[in-house]
């Protein structure tokens, strides 16, 4: 198809037939509107990024509009089975990969404060408000259903994490990609709610405060980044899972 083509179609018909280019470049447009004045100004305002971060939710709705006539864009909520299964599994994989096991290389078990894990003062509005409410809806809600179904779970998740990355200019690939293979796996077993994707992306933007409560007042044993070991790790759990399901992910019909 050439561009001229593709300049007679209307908005409604295009999004009908190309739901997931419509909706990463309005997902890229909308938050990059934000988040490019704040990073060359370097000037990072708590308020801009909250708005900034619905952008991916926005264009679900928008574009699921267009293309099926409805905004009923994402499901919340499936069964209270498969919803509790999927958001517990996540966020225990999140901690254990981000926090306990990064927390173990770096010190011993009985240098670490365990209380920590189960404190409330680690949770603020950005555990919240810094992402997962308004990204998640738009990017396992809406994206991750449609690109399982045209790639299979794996190579969908791996797509996922990879632009999922490429939309917050300061996020590390391989943390992200490993943490997409994760939440996949969660929101698979949830049924595709977006409860499931939310906590988990929730727990993993409180992974710094339970590591600095973790860690607090404790001599590293060994001199490692940070950034590498949470890569490295989350990575690693990514794979163990990839091993265990074979590749399907927790998905109930493995597609092509």
């Amino acid at each position: 198809m050439d561009g001229s083509e593709i300049r007679r179609r209307s908005p409604t018909r295009l999004a009908a037939e190309y739901p997931l280019q419509i909706f990463f470049t309005l997902a890229f447009g909308i938050s990059w509107i934000l988040f490019v004045p704040m990073v060359s100004a370097r000037a990072v305002k708590p308020p801009l990024i909250v708005a900034a971060s619905f952008g991916p939710t926005v264009a679900a709705i928008v574009t699921h509009r267009l293309g099926a006539g409805s905004y009923r864009a994402f499901r919340f909520f499936t069964t209270s089975r498969r919803v509790i299964v999927g958001t517990m599994t996540g966020c225990v994989l999140v901690v254990i990969a981000y926090v306990v096991l990064p927390a173990l290389v770096i010190a011993r078990p009985d240098e670490l404060h365990w209380r920590i894990l189960a404190s409330p003062a680690v949770f603020n509005l950005s555990t919240l408000l810094g992402g997962p409410l308004g990204e998640e809806p738009g990017w396992r809600g809406y994206a991750l259903p449609r690109l399982e179904e045209r790639f299979g779970p794996l190579r969908a998740s791996l797509m996922m994490g990879v632009l999922w990355a490429g939309w917050p200019i300061w996020t590390y690939v391989v943390i992200v990609t490993g943490l997409s293979v994760i939440l996949t796996f969660s929101v698979n077993l949830a049924g595709f709610s977006v409860i499931a994707a939310v906590a988990g992306h929730a727990a993993f933007n409180t992974v710094s405060r339970w590591l600095t409560g973790l860690l607090a007042g404790v001599e590293p044993r060994v001199q490692v980044s940070m950034v590498t070991l949470l890569a490295l790790v989350g990575l690693g759990t990514a794979l163990l899972i990839i091993a265990l399901t074979k590749g399907r992910l927790a998905c109930a019909q493995q597609v092509s």
